[in-house]
């Protein structure tokens, strides 16, 4: 059951994620995560001088990141809350 909640609350840091980097727009809420990856990308490809390919990797690194966080958050705050 753990897992499940880490899993739960992964999504729902990228859905987090994606609604921030998709405050503003008027894009329907299907189009969100793709909406919000190109927005990622143009954000760290603006600000950086790499090569097309590295910011899309560093990108999809740091969307990631933001799962791997969330899922240790929700797994150790379900943890805590079970004991």
């Amino acid at each position: 059951m753990q897992k499940l909640i880490g899993i739960v609350f992964a999504f729902i840091g990228l859905a987090l994620t994606m609604a921030l980097f998709n405050s503003g727009n008027n894009t329907p809420v299907a189009q969100w995560p793709s909406e919000g990856f190109q927005n990622l990308v143009f954000s760290i490809g603006w600000l950086s001088p790499f090569p097309d390919f590295v910011v899309y990797l560093i990108a999809i690194l740091l969307l990631l990141l933001v799962a791997v966080v969330f899922y240790k958050i929700g797994s150790k705050l379900y943890g805590a809350i079970s004991r």
